[in-house]
């Protein structure tokens, strides 16, 4: 990143209006893997009404936090990495840029594999050679084709998003009609609204955490899009809305088909109705996949770009989302996803104190005032003590440590269990993200009280 690539993306260049920014959200939310997430037991267990409820209200509060950070992106001009520097401070931001890195470039290869096997999986019914024991041929050959999509759509930029996302938007639109229309058909939605619920603070509060969780994971992406918005408000506007009504939608169906069947792989089962419908069903569930694959997985391409940026100021944008596009797809093909996943939801356990850091320095601390000529400049106003500010990663430790404590300890656990498979805790009754909120911002804001203002130092003797 040159020198250049510190100072807001020029006006000439925001050429992404409200639409255009909802609709690259709108696409990042369609996938089969959401469908799978609203088919988990924290959701399943609430029933349909509550378990919708839990739905929205995780949305919201993500979606919240997701349309805030877009819109210091949107304001500055500048890519969500970059943003971290005002709050952790200009070496300081390395750490979550470093994290960001190792998780997207897990999730892209993560994609890439799901993708191979819902591609395989259709395979079948449309006739097409599959994966067996002795031929993993079509493995190379999907996994291979979906990591070059995805990184020809992340190669092309702001300009290309702009047409590609809106043809690509009008048919998982209409793929999305298509698949709803025969799970409703397939399934008695009457019969499962008819139950009614019963009210659960902590359910609701915990099936809640499943849906924020997924929001955040996108929070170190959202500014590098926003960025590119015509106005201030199209970068928060859109990311809001447009990963609002695809992940809602995507989680409801998981959670309906999930309740229906009995089964905790909602997606499968959706595949698998689809395909055996006729082989215009199957076709458009091959359609599906692989536009919601390309619509979800380039953003992680990009994105791990930008982030290696903010370490390594001269890796090339253009090269580089050719080399990570490659690095995803060697992911797939060699490595072992399915052990992978617990490493990056731990992993991705960071992001939630991380930017409630960045969001409260921003709009309370800062007052939304940046000055965007100090972001990379040693002993600037943002250097703090030797490129770090103590008081941000104090209050990003006891946030992470809150909701891990809040989650029974599970990221810590995934690590602890390697030589002690007996360790476990007790998950809080009301979730983690709220906790994690809370004590992460008023950490931050104690810390940075009692520092500036010299609460509680001694006065000197005259």
């Amino acid at each position: 990143m040159s020198k250049k690539d510190y100072q807001p993306v020029p006006l000439r260049d925001r050429n992404l209006s409200t639409l255009d920014i909802t609709l690259i959200w709108f696409g990042a939310a369609i996938a089969i893997t959401e469908v799978w997430a609203g088919g988990l037991p924290q959701l399943t267990g609430l029933g349909l009404g509550l378990g919708l409820i839990a739905i929205v209200v995780g949305r919201l509060i993500g979606n919240g936090l997701m349309g805030a950070m877009a819109k210091v992106g949107s304001d500055t001009g500048l890519p969500t990495m970059v943003m971290t520097r005002p709050a952790f401070g200009v070496r300081g931001s390395y750490l979550p840029a470093a994290f960001n890195i190792l998780q997207l470039l897990g999730w892209t290869g993560w994609m890439l594999f799901v993708g191979f096997l819902y591609m395989d999986k259709l395979a079948g019914f449309v006739g097409w050679p599959q994966v067996n024991e002795g031929n993993q041929t079509m493995k190379f050959v999907w996994v291979i084709v979906l990591g070059l999509l995805c990184t020809l759509w992340a190669y092309g930029g702001s300009r290309f998003w702009k047409v590609a996302q809106r043809i690509s938007a009008v048919l998982l639109f209409g793929l999305t009609i298509a698949l709803t229309v025969i799970v409703v058909q397939t399934y008695d939605v009457a019969a499962l609204l008819a139950g009614g619920f019963q009210f659960d603070a902590g359910g609701l509060l915990g099936g809640a955490d499943l849906v924020i969780a997924m929001s955040v994971s996108w929070l170190p992406l959202v500014a590098d899009y926003s960025r590119y918005g015509r106005k201030t408000h199209s970068g928060s506007v859109g990311t809001f809305w447009g990963y609002f009504i695809g992940g809602t939608w995507m989680y409801a169906v998981g959670l309906l088909v999930a309740l229906a069947t009995g089964t905790d792989t909602p997606d499968q089962m959706v595949i698998e109705v689809m395909g055996s419908q006729g082989l215009s069903w199957a076709v458009i569930a091959v359609a599906l996949v692989l536009i919601s694959t390309v619509t979800t997985t380039f953003l992680d391409i990009f994105s791990t770009v930008v982030s290696t940026q903010n370490l390594w100021p001269k890796f090339p944008q253009k090269l580089g989302n050719i080399v990570i596009g490659v690095l995803g797809i060697i992911t797939a093909l060699f490595l072992d996803v399915f052990a992978y996943e617990g490493f990056l939801l731990a992993i991705g356990a960071i992001f939630l104190p991380a930017f409630t850091v960045v969001i409260y320095d921003y709009y309370y601390i800062k007052k939304q005032r940046v000055m965007l000529s100090q972001v990379d400049l040693p002993g600037g106003a943002y250097w703090y003590r030797g490129g770090f500010n103590w008081r941000a990663l104090v209050a990003w430790l006891t946030g992470f440590l809150v909701y891990d404590w809040a989650r029974g300890w599970e990221s810590i656990g995934f690590f602890i269990r390697m030589s002690n498979p007996e360790f476990s805790g007790t998950p809080f009754p009301y979730g983690a993200s709220l906790p994690c909120i809370i004590a992460t911002a008023l950490v931050y804001l104690v810390l940075v009280y009692w520092f500036r203002s010299g609460v509680g130092k001694k006065k000197k003797k005259k």
